[in-house]
């Protein structure tokens, strides 16, 4: 019976400040519906800024694309003008203007050109036994008076 004797008295202390008060019942609940206001508040805060960052992105990627547009308009009218369709006729058709030469170069002859010879063989660097420290210091002395060998 002692925790319901404490609770009594608790309940006639608190009824004695008034904490059962309507009036105090009434800020209370003010204090829930302007916390609340508060939380909703807070959260449509974040949702306006999460949609302002989605709307830069698309702004970004929309730009892009204008760009992409505007050099697709660029080349079009390159490939209207008739530098380019002499230059395309010259390729297809393998023709030349008066006092040029035309070389036909076969796929064999140019990949040829550009392999290595085998028998050119890289010749092996010098093996250099000196101890890592000294390696360093030299590279600092190079380093700071220009000596790039």
């Amino acid at each position: 019976m002692n925790l319901v004797e404490n609770f009594n008295r608790l309940k006639n202390s608190l009824s004695d400040k008034g904490l059962y008060d309507k009036r105090m019942l009434g800020l209370v609940l003010l204090a829930i519906i302007g916390l609340s206001v508060v939380w909703n508040g807070t959260k449509v805060i974040q949702q306006n800024y999460t949609l302002l960052q989605k709307i830069a992105v698309l702004e970004e990627e929309n730009r892009i694309l204008e760009l992409e547009n505007r050099n697709k308009e660029i080349q079009n009218e390159y490939y209207k003008t008739p530098e380019f369709a002499e230059l395309k006729a010259r390729k297809v058709n393998g023709k030349a203007a008066p006092g040029e030469s035309v070389y036909i170069v076969t796929d064999e002859t140019a990949l040829a050109a550009l392999k290595t010879p085998i028998d050119q063989e890289e010749q092996p660097s010098k093996v250099d036994n000196k101890p890592q420290y000294q390696k360093n210091f030299e590279a600092w002395i190079d380093f700071f008076f220009g000596n790039n060998s």
